[in-house]
Formats: structure tokens, C-alpha cells, sequence
């Protein structure tokens, strides 16, 4: 941050209210001249008194808001330097940040009210009209009001604008313990007051002032009526103006706050959750900006979680169980299941480098993965150097037999391709046995330990490991069970092996091998 912009953002509270009192006196001044003072003398004890009053005011002013500011420039300089404040003078600065407005309103209407007493007791002294003492009281409240009106709208103007990304580049503005909170409804009571009250008093307090005139015999009617008829113009045009100028500032304070916000929601309708809102406030559009923001967060996590979640099980089954489609407690499904397992991968294991066998092994698993995913199978895990998938799992798939057999077949035409470029890279070739058979299983979210993951267990997933098992010892790389080789019907050309009994079966399994 450099110098000037940082002198720059530690002033700008002072310079705000500075400016806000200076049109407040340049506003009375026009007041005093057509409204109040009509045909009244600026004798120089008065106008020595305005200023003089006005100096201090300014000097008492400036002084208390720069001792209530030290917190607040002291972390603007750690910001500045890129230092770490204590959390005791964080928390101090941004407490008094959001508190300044308030603090610098109620100082103008003590320092302007202070002087609807102080002006009437000085002029009891001096040798002027006696009905001047309550003309400089009702300047000096009505100045209080305006001055107050418009520098609370300014200081929000510029801590929202300027000074809030700065010190809550996060937010959480709502969250500060001890900050008021500058309301809607105050806002609007605000704008009320500015914009209609107290235009309507001074014109009202105009009126009377001239009645007066009039009934006391100070001056022709004709007269009073022709001035009356200038400061109601003059009064109305400042008054509209002023109304202008807050209207301005009010609509600025809560327009760009609901823009950000719809800007923020209108990505997240677009599946776009890294966008955050610029809370500038601490009313109920900032804490709602809190809110939006601390939501979008929890969906981009949402969505990182369901990112890596993929990558551990399928999109299938993730949305799925994210979704809580998957009974708990299970479920039987009619399904096909393939075992696949890689031969002789103990001696690779042995006779390569670990890193070589990583990127052999993982190359197998993509090949062999996209087979079963091009043919909506679900690779359900990887056990070692083995596979098992399921065809008609989580979701229901028909004629999940032939979608089975003809994933198995692209196996073994990715594993021809893929051993290619092995030999060609040096490395030996690769074989694998997959046993296929069709049956009901049950699957659900198994596990323990806050650990779950789908699975289908039963008779049918056992035989189909079985049958893999049986590629060893009889000489082929595909095997089908009875079940699955009459669930293809007679368009398959399979051809029929000898029945063999197996691990978990009193009966022997008829087996048939994919030419």
C-alpha cells in the first residue's frame, strides 16, 4: 500500500466529517442570510461569536476523533506494512471502524446543540434584539440536525466503500462484538429526517418568524411577504439539494451491497461456487452477505468433497449414496459380476522398480476400467492387483449379462493393445483370468469404524472370484458360469467346459470359456 493511499484511507473519516460540517455552516450561512435573520444586522459581536464558536467546535471535533482513531490507524499501518496486528488491537480497530459514524453524529449534535445554549446566554449580554438570542438557538439545532443527518450518511458512505475491504477483507462485519449496527430502519429514519423533517420545520419556524414581524409592527406586511416569499424559494432549493445529495448517498449505501449479492448468487445458479460477496456492512444486508458468503463456501467444499469422493468410487455410485438412494440396511439386486486378476504379478513386483510397477499396474486398472465403464458397468474396487465390477449396480441395467461379456471381451482387447506398448517400452507383457457370473446379490454400504464403502457380498460375487480363480489351472482368460451362459442365450458362441466343483459349492459349476 503506499503512502498516499494510506494517508489517504486514515483520513478519509476525518475529512468526511470535516466536510460534512463545513457544508453544514455554508448551509446555516444561506439560511441565515434569507431565513432566520431577515432584516437582521450581522453586528460584528455576532459574527465574532459564530466564528469563534465555529473554531472551537471544529477543534474539539477533530480532536476527539482523532483520539478515538489511534486503534484504527495503528492497524492501518500493520496493514500497510504487511504486519500482523495483535488480535487485542484488531478486534479494538475494527470495533471503533464501525462505531465512528455513530460516535462523529452524536459529537456534531452535542457541539451544535451546545450552542443553542451558549449563543442565547453570550447575546443576553450584548446590546441586540432581544427575539436574536432564540433566531441563533433554532440555527444552531437546525444546524445540529443537518450536519448530523449528512455526516452519518457520508461516514457510512465511506466506510463502506473505502474502508471496510480493508480492514474486513473476509467480512464479518456483523460478527464484531460491540459495534452498532447501522439498520435499514435507522437508515430510513435518517432519510426521513434529513430529506422531509427538518426542511418542513425551518420552513414552518420561516413562516412564524415573519408572522411575528408582522404582528409586533416591526415592519410593513407587503415587505415581510415579499422576503418570506425569497427564503421559502432559497429554503426549498437547499432543502432539495440536500435531499438530492442524501437520496444519493443512501441509495449508493444499499444498492452495490444487493448487487454483490445478486452477482454472487447469479454464479452459484451457475454451479460457480468460488465467488464472495463484498460485505460492506454490518445491518441486515451485511449479515445476509455473511450469510451467502459462508454458504457458498460450504457448497464449494460440498463439491470438492464430491470430487474426491469420485475418485474413490464411482460418479454412479457417489450420487447414489449422496443422493441416499442405497439403503443402509441393503439390498438384493439381480447384478453380473466380473473378477479380473493379473498373473504371475508377484515376480513383476520383484523384478522391477516400485515406481516402474506403479505406472504398469495403474495403466492395467485405466484400460481395464474404461472397458467396464464404456459397457455401464461400475468398477466397485481394486484388491491388489485384482478387479471387481459390477454390471446392474447401484443402478438397475438390463440384460446386464451381455453387457458383462462384452466389457470382458473389450478387457482383453485393451490388454492385447496395452501389452503393445509395454513390449514396445521395454517392459514384459501382461496376463490376466476374469471369471463372470450372474446372480442375486446383496448390496449396501458397508464398514465400521466411520469407514463405509459399497459393496455387494453373497454366493454370486464368490463364484464369480471362483471362476476366476478356475482361468488358472484351465488355460483361458475368460470364464462364464452356467447361469450367465444361459442368461446370453444361443446368439453367444461360448464354448462348454468340463463341470467343476468349487470352494463354497457341493455341486459342480458349469463352466464355459469365451473363445
Amino acid at each position: 500500500m503506499s503512502r498516499s493511499k494510506r494517508f489517504l484511507l486514515a483520513n478519509l473519516m476525518l475529512l468526511g466529517n470535516l466536510f460534512a460540517n463545513t457544508m453544514g455552516v455554508v448551509f446555516m450561512g444561506a439560511l441565515d442570510r434569507w431565513a432566520y435573520m431577515i432584516h437582521m444586522p450581522h453586528t460584528p459581536d455576532i459574527m465574532w461569536l459564530i466564528i469563534c464558536y465555529d473554531i472551537f467546535a471544529f477543534a474539539v471535533g477533530f480532536g476527539v476523533l482523532l483520539t478515538w482513531e489511534r486503534p484504527i490507524r495503528a492497524h492501518l499501518a500493520d496493514i500497510a506494512q504487511g504486519r500482523a496486528s495483535s488480535p487485542a488491537l484488531a478486534k479494538k480497530a475494527r470495533r471503533r471502524l464501525l462505531n465512528e459514524p455513530w460516535i462523529a453524529v452524536c459529537l456534531d449534535l452535542f457541539l451544535w446543540w451546545l450552542a443553542a445554549l451558549v449563543f442565547p446566554l453570550v447575546l443576553s449580554h450584548l446590546p441586540v434584539p432581544f427575539h436574536l438570542a432564540g433566531v441563533m438557538a433554532l440555527r444552531s439545532l437546525f444546524m445540529g440536525l443537518i450536519i448530523a443527518t449528512t455526516a452519518f450518511f457520508l461516514l457510512e458512505h465511506v466506510l463502506q466503500h473505502r474502508l471496510a475491504p480493508v480492514f474486513f477483507p473476509a467480512g464479518g462485519l456483523s460478527r464484531v462484538r460491540g459495534a452498532w449496527r447501522i439498520r435499514i430502519g435507522v437508515r430510513m429514519a435518517g432519510l426521513l429526517l434529513g430529506a422531509c423533517m427538518i426542511p418542513f420545520l425551518a420552513i414552518i419556524f420561516t413562516i412564524r418568524g415573519s408572522a411575528r414581524l408582522v404582528e409586533v409592527g416591526t415592519l410593513p406586511p407587503a415587505e415581510v411577504l415579499s422576503d418570506l416569499q425569497a427564503a421559502v424559494v432559497v429554503l426549498c432549493l437547499l432543502f432539495m439539494a440536500n435531499a438530492v445529495g442524501l437520496a444519493f448517498l443512501v441509495t449508493s449505501n444499499m444498492v452495490r451491497p444487493l448487487r454483490e449479492i445478486v452477482r454472487v448468487l447469479g454464479k452459484v445458479s451457475r454451479g460457480d461456487f468460488e465467488g464472495r460477496v463484498q460485505v460492506m456492512a454490518n445491518d441486515e444486508v451485511g449479515y445476509t452477505a455473511d450469510m451467502i458468503n459462508q454458504m457458498t463456501r460450504g457448497l464449494a467444499e460440498r463439491e470438492r468433497i464430491k470430487d474426491a469422493f469420485g475418485l474413490y468410487v464411482s460418479e454412479q455410485v457417489r450420487d447414489e449414496i449422496l443422493a441416499g438412494r442405497i439403503p443402509l440396511d441393503g439390498e438384493i439386486k439381480e447384478v453380473t459380476m466380473i473378477f479380473a486378476d493379473l498373473r504371475d504379478f508377484t515376480t513383476l513386483a520383484e523384478t522391477t522398480p516400485p515406481k516402474d510397477v506403479v505406472m504398469v499396474i495403474n495403466g492395467y486398472f485405466q484400460h481395464m476400467a474404461t472397458a467396464v465403464e464404456e459397457h455401464s458397468g461400475l468398477v466397485l474396487q481394486y484388491i491388489g492387483d485384482e478387479i471387481e465390477a459390477v454390471f446392474g449396480a447401484p443402478l438397475a441395467l438390463a440384460d446386464h449379462p451381455r453387457h458383462a461379456l462384452e466389457a470382458a471381451l473389450a478387457m482383453r482387447r485393451r490388454l492385447a493393445a496395452y501389452n503393445a506398448r509395454l513390449i514396445a517400452t521395454g517392459h514384459a507383457p501382461l496376463r490376466h483370468g476374469i471369471g463372470i457370473h450372474s446372480g442375486p446379490a446383496l448390496a449396501a454400504n458397508i464398514g465400521g469404524g466411520g469407514r463405509l464403502t459399497y459393496a455387494l457380498v453373497g454366493d454370486t460375487v464368490n463364484l464369480a472370484a471362483r471362476l476366476q480363480d478356475l482361468t488358472k489351472t484351465m488355460g483361458r482368460d475368460i470364464l462364464l458360469s452356467g447361469t450367465t451362459a444361459a442368461a446370453l442365450g444361443d446368439g453367444v458362441a461360448l464354448e462348454r467346459l468340463r463341470a467343476t466343483t468349487v470352494k463354497g459349492r457341493s455341486q459342480p459349476v458349469e463352466v464355459f470359456a469365451v473363445p
